[in-house]
This record gives C-alpha cells, structure tokens and sequence, in this order.
C-alpha cells in the first residue's frame, strides 16, 4: 500500500517511523502546515522519547529523504487541497486531529484515495475499527472512512469484551493518567483547542502549568467506546489526570460482575487472549514495572497482573499501562495491514 501522512505530528511521526521498522507500507506523500521542511526532517530525525531514527534523513524544498527514499511533502491546511491520487496513494492516514479536516473528508465525494483513516475521531458517519473487538466488522465496499478511535479507548475496549464474555459488567468506574499533551502550558494560560484552532477549552484547569501538577479532567474514554459497545456509557463513568510524564498511560478499572469472578480463570482467558491473537493487542505482566518501562511497547494494553484483585467475590480491580502514543499508532499501521488484506 502506497500511505500518505496527513499531520506530522507526534501521532504522524510514530506512525512512519513504525511503518519503517516493520517494513509494513510505503509513506509516499506527507502533508504538514509546518512550511519548514528541514525542520520536518530534523524531528523524524531525532525524537526525544523514542531516540533517533534508524535512518539518516535529509530534506529540500518539496521532499524529505532517506536511504534513497524521497517523500513528497506539502503545507496545505485542508486535507482535500493534497493531490494525493497524483502520487497513487492508496489509505490516507488523517492525524492532524483537526476536526475541520475530517468534515471535508465526510463531505467530499471521491479524491482518488481508496480509504481515509483518521486518527482520535469519534464522529458519525465513519466506521471505528478497535483491534480485539471489531476488526471482522471492516467492509471495503462501505466502510471508506476508518476511525481508530483513541488510545484510551483501544486499551479499555479489548478487556470490557473479554469481560462481557466471560460474564456480565453491571458497572463500575475508569481512572485514568494520561501524560501531557502538546496543547498544554508550560506556564497558566488558555488551554487552546488542538481540534478546532482559536477555541478556547471550557476546563480551564486545563490551560494551567503542566509541570509538576495533576490536573483532573474528563475523559471521553467510554463515550467512545459506546460506538463499539453501545450502552456501555450508562454502566461505566470515567475520570482522569493530566499528570506531568511525557509518555505511557496507566488505568485502573473497577467494575461490579454479575456473576462471581473466579481469578485464576480470569487471568488464564487474558493470556489465552494474548497467545492466539493476530495483532499485539494485550500483554500481560506481573513483573514489577514502572510506566518508562512500557515506552515503546507496541500493545494496546499491557495488564499488569500484580495488581488484578476481586472483593465480595464480584468487584474486580484491574491495573494497566500503554503507551499512549507508539502502542495507539502500531494499531494505525495494523489498520493498513487490515485493509492491504483485502485488497491482495
């Protein structure tokens, strides 16, 4: 599959530099409002949480280039304006987060492209793919605009379907710590909107100093897996912090069974889970960790076992991790493997 790259940020970056290591599609066109090429180059080339990349990168005017590899790079805002079928490309990787941008993807007809997959979309009118739940639901005749939901949500949603399998949820509560975000203020200010540019957040919590705080905050964790388990917002609340890390999440959920949890069994169907499964989706663990440890763990969840408890025979705890960034891209590239798939 022939890949362009629309918004190279942190999510766009991970992506490509996955793409790279497993050899899994080409990037051919990259589209930033970034103008400045070489500084393009510069942070695929050095990356302060994943080190450098494995290639020696340089750029020009219209391309970024490594081993013989030229991308073709433009600076449009909107999506649309990129002459993507110039270039043959096949899937259109939409990461910008811009909401403006997946609006003139559902609202255009036919740009050459055989799929568009946006990146923390959680909108009608597109088809959310979570690895461990619903990947066999993917038509290629109808399904045009993939949404790979968020990395909050593609690490919750593979354990509430092994729990609602294996017995019922009747409710319970999410916490999770989510580490910054780009958008946020090394110093109090206005927290800017990422999705929609000039808006201003309502949680103004959310535009205080990053640095040596926990902001609490919503989490549209379980909204978002309504789309994939619906009903389930009316079982499960969330909550979160914001708290002062650069990279790798953790959760704990804590959630009333029907019926009674019988632990050991439990834990052998996460591992069971984890032997037969097709793409890296959950990991399980019980080695005394800590959240750097987990940097660059391609899984979507990692569960960390220690931590798994059941009271009064039907409340059950569970702790886990994920890297929030390359954990959520390696399920995009896996996304593009999904529909090559199809298409062989």
């Amino acid at each position: 599959m022939r890949v362009g790259i629309n918004g190279y940020g942190r999510i766009g970056r991970a992506i490509h530099r996955i793409s790279e290591k497993t050899r899994a599609f080409d990037v051919v066109v990259v589209n930033d409002i970034n103008p400045d090429n070489n500084n393009l180059a510069y942070l695929l080339q050095y990356d302060t949480t994943y080190g450098r990349f494995d290639h020696s990168v340089e750029s020009d005017d219209n391309h970024i280039k490594y081993d013989g590899k030229s991308i073709s790079v433009f600076h449009e805002e909107n999506v649309l304006d990129v002459p993507w079928d110039d270039f043959n490309v096949d899937i259109v990787i939409e990461s910008s987060g811009v909401l403006n941008n997946l609006n003139a993807i559902k609202e255009s007809d036919d740009v050459g492209v055989k799929h568009f997959i946006v990146t923390n979309a959680q909108n009608d009118g597109v088809k959310p793919i979570i690895f461990g739940v619903n990947e066999h639901e993917f038509i290629p005749s109808e399904h045009k605009i993939l949404s790979s939901s968020i990395c909050d949500t593609i690490s919750l949603s593979p354990i509430i379907k092994i729990l609602e399998q294996n017995n019922h949820v009747l409710g319970g509560f999410l916490t999770t710590l989510h580490p910054w975000l780009s958008y946020q203020n090394l110093l109090d200010g206005p927290s800017v909107s990422w999705s929609q540019p000039g808006d201003i957040y309502s949680h103004y919590s959310l535009g205080r100093s990053s640095v040596g705080t926990l902001i609490p905050k919503s989490t549209s964790a379980i909204n978002a897996a309504d789309h994939v388990f619906p009903g389930v917002s009316s079982k499960l609340q969330s909550f979160s912090y914001r708290v002062p890390t650069s990279i790798v999440s953790s959760a704990v959920l804590i959630v009333e069974m029907e019926n009674e949890v019988n632990l050991e069994l439990l834990i052998e169907e996460f591992e069971k889970v984890e032997a037969t499964q097709k793409y890296t989706v959950i990991q399980n663990t019980e080695e005394p960790l800590i959240s750097a440890d987990y940097i660059g763990i391609d899984a979507s969840v990692i569960i960390d076992h220690r931590w798994t408890k059941v009271e009064n025979k039907k409340l059950l705890k569970l702790v886990y991790w994920y890297d929030n960034e390359w954990g959520y891209s390696s399920r995009v590239v896996d996304m593009v493997d999904m529909i090559s798939g199809h298409y062989k």
